[in-house]
């Protein structure tokens, strides 16, 4: 939690600082829907992964837990309606999450999420959802589903710096009795073309 708070600080100190010498130099963005949030996009990520499972198949019902750093990469496309937008977005994270006290580790993420958001200038605020694939090092892998919110921050017209959150949660994991959740917050740089 302290990360995505610092991130979102940091952010918002920095959107400031950027939009402050915009303004200096051209008035047209200190106009509300001055930038264009149109078109594709490719970036990185980094940030901390939380998981958690049961396992049904224990009496009483056993439960495990890790946390580790994430990253990887996302590519997406964003079309503007006013002050409004839509789009898609695959992205693929290592996640490398030791489940405590066993020689299990969930390794990757697989997701595809449709975007909808609202504008507010330079900033972009998003929900999303959609389906996610992972993997495990013991060979167990399944579908689940996604859903999260991200903001961004558009610091010239090609670079863009925002967080996000992901919620996964996984039912009956690749045929087994265990139930799965996994939270991720990532700080995202990318570019807009």
């Amino acid at each position: 939690m302290r990360i995505w708070i610092a991130s979102v600080f940091t952010l918002a100190i920095i959107g400031q600082v950027a939009h402050a010498d915009d303004i200096d130099t051209d008035p047209a963005f200190a106009l509300v829907g001055a930038t264009s949030w149109n078109g594709a996009y490719v970036g990185a990520a980094i940030g901390y992964g939380w998981l958690s499972d049961i396992d049904y198949a224990f009496a009483p019902p056993l439960r495990s837990s890790g946390r580790d750093v994430i990253f990887g990469g996302h590519v997406g496309y964003l079309h503007q309606f006013d002050g409004y937008v839509v789009g898609a977005e695959a992205d693929i994270m290592r996640l490398d999450i030791n489940f405590e006290g066993f020689p299990i580790d969930a390794e990757n993420s697989y997701a595809i999420k449709a975007r909808v958001g609202a504008t507010l200038d330079r900033f972009l605020l998003t929900g999303h959802a959609g389906a996610v694939y992972a993997t495990t090092n013991i060979g167990l892998k399944d579908w689940g589903w996604v859903v999260g919110a991200g903001v961004d921050y558009l610091v010239t017209d090609n670079l863009v710096a925002g967080v996000s959150f992901d919620h996964m949660r996984f039912s009956r994991f690749d045929g087994t009795l265990i139930d799965a959740r996994l939270n991720l917050v990532k700080t995202r740089l990318s570019i807009k073309f």
